[in-house]
């Protein structure tokens, strides 16, 4: 039996192609339209989060999943919104899937969802909402952080620190770290903080007014943990390159 090329159905008239193709109900046309509209929202939501976010992760490489995340929840939602068994059948096969990468910082997070319900609104065929949500969440999300970067000093900064001991009288407490860096630093945020025997892996937030304050802070931590490694970096140089 021949196959029919699918440009072909597309471009047949609606009722002859519901008449002897039932199952080829997308609009291919509408379909690309959405994909290049999602593409270009999802570059530009990536260029917002590299700009704006403060998640400690390599949010350029972050960024660069937008675009297919994007382009994959049009897909799918335009040809499950075309048949029920479709979409019983979807929810079936992904009942299986699990995900196991980690997102550990909510920021992270907001902004997958944020692709993925524009993503929706355009395979639904919303685009002129989507657009309009888009530009709008972006735009408020925007000010907010310009707001709140007013108060933040200038000079701040990431903090890792990861240390190590084979001492079982070493006592590692969140608190005890926090209570060395607050001395010195004129705003701390933790970030992050993993703990097991004997270690721990730390991510804070700091700002500082004088370089001394970090001359400070490191001389008392490494002090009391020895062998500590410590690491300082520039919020904006988190994006990466």
């Amino acid at each position: 039996m021949e196959t029919v090329d699918p440009l072909l159905i597309a471009f047949l008239p609606k009722d002859i192609r519901s008449m002897f193709f039932p199952y080829a109900s997308v609009q291919l046309g509408a379909l690309i339209l959405n994909l290049l509209m999602g593409f270009i929202m999802a570059s530009i939501i990536g260029f917002h989060f590299r700009k704006y976010a403060s998640a400690f992760c390599n949010r350029q490489d972050f960024s660069r999943l937008f675009p297919l995340l994007m382009l994959t929840v049009i897909l799918i939602i335009t040809v499950v919104k075309a048949s029920l068994a479709l979409a019983l059948g979807l929810v079936g096969a992904l009942s299986i899937v699990r995900f196991r990468t980690p997102i550990k910082e909510p920021e992270e997070l907001v902004y997958l969802f944020l692709n993925i319900g524009v993503a929706v609104a355009l395979g639904a065929g919303q685009t002129l909402a989507a657009i309009v949500a888009c530009v709008v969440t972006l735009l408020l999300v925007t000010w907010v952080k310009k707001r709140h970067s007013k108060d933040v000093q200038e000079n701040g900064l990431f903090l890792s620190l990861n240390y190590r001991s084979d001492d079982p009288v070493v006592n590692i407490a969140i608190s005890d770290v926090k209570n060395i860096l607050e001395q010195y630093v004129d705003r701390l945020e933790l970030r992050r903080f993993d703990t097991g025997e004997q270690h721990f892996d730390a991510a804070f937030f700091i700002s500082i007014k004088e370089a001394k304050q970090i001359d400070e802070f490191m001389h008392t931590l490494k002090q009391k943990y020895q062998g500590i490694n410590i690491s300082l970096l520039e919020q904006h140089n988190i994006a990466g390159v």
